[in-house]
């Protein structure tokens, strides 16, 4: 398919990552907290609704990608869907700037995503263990683009993330997170329970960057929560360099 917008694929910045949906907003419009959390300067925005249909996750892309514009990053900071390719496709095929997807490793193949949202767009895909990022690597070059990794630590935002088939939770922490950023061939943005004080342990891995939910989008004041978690980032970087 063919997208009215120059792809993001070869410069987008995984270093604060928000992720969000109308269930983890308290009631406020998801746009209004993603203008807050770009006036803190976050640099990447996931759309996850887990419990809306597509033309909801269509209608709440179009609010965002406008949110985006009119604070003037639509050049710099990417909007991507969570699992719904159904709905990145066709909020493309509209002509909303959704930069892509990003999906679980239950979700629609990631070959497919591509073959369907075309080579502009950027791809995204979970990966929690190494035997995971083992099979990640010998993809074809081209079908993904980054790696997110978590949980770092328990999340009540994914209370599912980590848990196996035996219903046992399997945390990464920061060891795992260092491990998984080491082996993967592709930029790790690593999250779950992620807190300003994991930023020091972070930066000393490979990771790109961090993602959050309730760390921001669940705050009282949700521009301040992101500006100190990228605050303790960059601080953090600085430091290690």
């Amino acid at each position: 398919m063919t997208f009215e917008y120059a792809s993001m694929r070869e410069h987008f910045d995984l270093s604060a990552y928000l992720v969000l949906g109308p269930d983890d907003t308290h009631g406020r419009r998801v746009e209004d907290v993603v203008a807050a959390a770009l006036r803190a300067g976050i640099s990447f925005v996931q759309l996850r609704a887990k419990h809306s249909d597509a033309s909801d996750i269509i209608e709440m892309a179009h609010g965002i990608a406008d949110t985006i514009a009119e604070a003037g990053k639509s050049s710099t900071v990417p909007l991507v869907i969570d699992d719904r390719v159904d709905a990145a496709w066709q909020a493309r095929c509209e002509g909303i700037k959704v930069d892509g997807v990003h999906v679980g490793q239950t979700d629609l193949g990631v070959e497919y995503c591509r073959r369907l949202l075309g080579e502009d767009a950027i791809v995204g895909l979970s990966a929690n263990t190494e035997h995971l990022i083992d099979t990640v690597n010998l993809l074809p070059e081209g079908v993904i683009d980054y790696v997110g990794a978590g949980p770092v630590h328990p999340s009540i935002s994914k209370p599912d993330a980590g848990v196996d088939a035996l219903g046992v939770a399997h945390n990464l922490e920061i060891e795992g997170i260092r491990m998984l950023s080491t082996v993967s061939s592709y930029p790790v943005v690593a999250g779950g329970g992620v807190t300003a004080s994991d930023m020091p342990a972070l930066a000393e891995t490979k990771v790109a960057g961090w993602f959050v939910i309730s760390a921001i989008a669940g705050k009282d004041d949700p521009e301040q929560a992101a500006r100190e978690l990228i605050e303790a980032w960059q601080q953090a970087k600085l430091h290690r360099a």
